[in-house]
């Protein structure tokens, strides 16, 4: 189990980090960087499962269509609200759009596998993880406040925050999916492949479907606003070569989380994706005050320390679950 939690580090890690590759865009829009972003996330998701398990096409094929359904409707899903994850970081900062969109992720994202499992822990393990659930809401709650205080309760951080919230409540769908993609998993495992194999596989239907999302939305939008010839514009060469770096660090973040569930065993889909979340959400943290997002903060700058704070107390409580 130790060697899970530090798998799960390492995931917490990338997944506060990648986020870094979104506070700048130009020389493309909005529109073609992120529909750029989703096609080189297909491409990094399928070509490393492939790598992982070359016969890929092989067991893709020989799968009953119907395990594909929920997986690639749950990525579907994230894949929209990861278009507001994307443009609330353009309006309000890393800090608070990891803050509310981890926060809301958390929750629906770990209780929801327990309802519809049907498995709930008892006894001292329910106390320790009610304990670890709702200090990880205040804290989110906290480090959300610090930064709406920041910034005013402006009209672009009013919504900066919907689309935070709306992150959120589709990120929790991505762990759904993954939990759902549990048939595909057993037939990478079938063929003997290794469990980052099979870690792989499981995202497959989940990445392939968001990112799809992702991209017809972006699609749309290069239409309606007819921007398509951003996408040849001066030095979008070298903005891609970084978005290839940021999915990368993505979907290592993904593929590190799937190997930790594993690892973890039974609160593996559940406390590992509190734990993952919360994580992330410091790491980002770290990175905006680096990025000069909190450089005149000031006491919304120690509220945000403080909510960090609780979040790091609550992972105590994850031991006894």
């Amino acid at each position: 189990m130790v060697l899970g939690f530090f798998v799960l580090l390492l995931a917490g890690l990338c997944q506060g980090s990648f986020g870094l590759g979104y506070k700048k865009y130009p020389p493309f829009s909005w529109a073609a960087f992120w529909g750029v972003y989703c096609l080189l996330c297909i491409a990094v998701s399928v070509g490393c499962t492939w790598i992982l398990a070359p016969s890929l096409w092989r067991v893709v094929a020989g799968e009953e269509p119907s395990y594909w359904i929920l997986p690639l409707f749950c990525g579907a899903l994230w894949g929209l609200s990861a278009v507001g994850f994307s443009k609330g970081i353009d309006k309000i900062g890393m800090s608070m759009v990891y803050g509310i969109s981890m926060g809301i992720s958390t929750v629906t994202g770990s209780v929801l596998p327990m309802i519809l499992n049907r498995k709930f822990p008892t006894g001292a393990s329910a106390f320790a993880f009610l304990a670890e659930l709702i200090l990880t809401v205040i804290g989110v709650a906290l480090v959300t406040v610090a930064g709406v205080r920041r910034d005013g309760g402006s009209r672009g951080a009013k919504a900066g925050v919907a689309l935070a919230v709306f992150s959120g409540l589709g990120s929790g769908a991505m762990n759904l999916g993954f939990m759902y993609s549990q048939h595909v998993s057993d037939a990478f495992a079938r063929q003997g492949y290794t469990q980052a194999a099979v870690s792989a596989g499981k995202w497959l239907p989940v990445l392939v479907g968001g990112c799809i999302m992702g991209a017809l939305w972006c699609a749309g939008e290069l239409s309606a606003k007819k921007q398509w010839n951003t996408l040849v514009a001066k030095g979008c060469g070298k903005r891609a070569g970084i978005l290839l770096g940021v999915s990368i660090v993505w979907y290592a973040a993904l593929l590190l989380y799937g190997l930790s569930v594993y690892l973890l065993g039974d609160i593996g889909s559940t406390v590992g994706w509190i734990l993952f979340n919360a994580l992330a959400l410091v790491i980002s943290v770290g990175w905006g005050l680096w990025s000069g997002e909190w450089k005149d903060g000031g006491k919304n700058r120690r509220i945000l320390f403080a909510g960090c704070g609780v979040l790091i107390l609550s992972w105590f409580f994850t031991v006894l679950v």
